[in-house]
């Protein structure tokens, strides 16, 4: 791995530094720490073909061609590692995210090939939940989607008619206290059915469960949680440690990049903007370096195919 005193903490640092043979270096480490090794048979006895850059395992009932790409989320990719690289550091250090437009000018490449980056990075963000959460848990929802005094007034006034969730998603948050990490995913609606199956996922039974005064929540205490919750209707947002602070604070940051930079996320894809959020909420106060690594770390093992992520559609 690149030693801890020559790592770049700036994207100018970071287009220096990573050159076509640093780049391949680095990839290779996170892939093969051990040495290349065939992803069809497991074997470490195993060729280089300099001329095609690629690796063929010397078995004789294998005999497989594979290369350093092969079995990660850059597989059959046509763009060049290091444009890779800088794109995964825009996408973790930004702290609002980043366009496929901006990654297209910045790595030079046509705004489908990153569109299609970004959500393959966003594919190794996303976080498999480690077990339920215990002690002390925040659980909260907001609303995704058209902000209505924006809209034109037909809408606005068709908006306001069908209530303030009409036409939104909810992204529904629970905030780990100990650990300030959040889980956050996309539901339906904001039910009682729904925040039962999202907290009896990720909650262990005896936690501390704070919430806001919904009536989505009411079944906490009936269920072994143990359940105070603060009435924003009533002005109260903090009760002594009774609050919801945490998650709003998640859902300040996941506002913002959908604002300013994501303005009009399709529904089908709205998860992976949800993972995005969430891992450069649960990963800020690492640095930019650390983030980075974190992210790359995960490029094994993982793909997302153009065909995959629209259905066998053309975008």
């Amino acid at each position: 791995m690149v030693a801890a005193n020559k790592t770049p903490n700036t994207l100018m640092g970071t287009i220096r530094y990573f050159d076509p043979e640093t780049t391949r270096a680095f990839v290779h480490s996170i892939k093969w720490p051990e040495g290349p090794c065939c992803p069809e048979c497991g074997s470490v006895n195993v060729g280089y073909i300099k001329s095609r850059d690629r690796h063929q395992c010397r078995e004789k009932g294998c005999r497989k061609q594979f290369s350093l790409t092969t079995g990660t989320i850059m597989e059959a990719t046509h763009l060049r590692l290091d444009q890779w690289v800088v794109a995964v550091w825009m996408i973790v250090n930004c702290r609002n995210g980043v366009s496929s437009c901006e990654i297209a000018r910045t790595i030079g490449c046509k705004q489908q090939s990153a569109w299609h980056l970004l959500h393959r990075v966003r594919h190794i963000l996303a976080q498999a939940p480690e077990g339920k959460l215990t002690g002390t848990i925040e659980a909260d929802s907001t609303w995704v989607g058209g902000v209505v005094k924006y809209m034109p007034k037909r809408r606005r006034v068709a908006f306001l008619n069908k209530g303030p969730s009409f036409g939104k998603a909810t992204v529904h948050a629970i905030r780990d206290r100990a650990t300030g990490t959040v889980r956050a995913q996309v539901i339906e609606k904001e039910t009682r059915a729904a925040t039962e199956q999202v907290i009896g996922e990720n909650v262990a039974h005896g936690s501390r469960v704070f919430t806001d005064g919904s009536s989505v929540y009411s079944w906490l205490g009936a269920a072994g949680y143990s359940h105070e919750s603060v009435n924003h209707t009533a002005g109260e947002y903090a009760r002594g440690e009774v609050y919801t602070n945490g998650c709003e604070n998640y859902f300040n940051c996941l506002r913002r990049a959908f604002k300013g930079t994501y303005i009009k996320p399709t529904p089908g894809h709205l998860q992976l903007y949800v993972d995005e959020a969430t891992f450069r909420f649960n990963v800020r106060d690492l640095t930019e370096w650390e983030r980075f690594e974190r992210a790359m770390r995960e490029i094994v093992g993982k793909r997302l195919t153009y065909s995959d992520l629209t259905g066998g559609a053309t975008r």
